[in-house]
């Protein structure tokens, strides 16, 4: 969280000072910004698009769970919880019913 709020904030002010603000090295944060993607984020980004595709196949009805199942019918393994993190991290929501009346 520090790394990226001081590559979002780079443009705006000194790199070594928002280091030593919020008590990071420098040498450690252009490690983290050249270092390339883990194997686990590769991964969330292809269940990411499995997640959307259920999403909209399922009239954007399904909650986390509906969506872990169908994704595991569909031959894709992964944890519920991971689907309910990344749909949650993505804005990923279902429609809501309203009351007649």
């Amino acid at each position: 969280m520090k790394y990226a709020f001081i590559r979002s904030h780079a443009d705006q002010h000194h790199v070594a000072r928002l280091c030593q603000a919020l008590g990071v090295s420098r040498s450690g944060y252009y490690e983290w910004r050249d270092r390339s993607p883990s194997n686990r984020a590769k991964q969330d980004v292809q269940l990411l698009s499995h997640i959307r595709a259920v999403h909209r196949q399922g009239r954007e009805a399904y909650g986390a769970v509906k969506t872990w199942r169908a994704l595991n019918r569909q031959g894709v393994r992964c944890g519920k919880h991971r689907v309910a993190r990344l749909r949650r991290a993505h804005g990923i929501e279902a429609l809501r019913k309203r009351r007649s009346g």
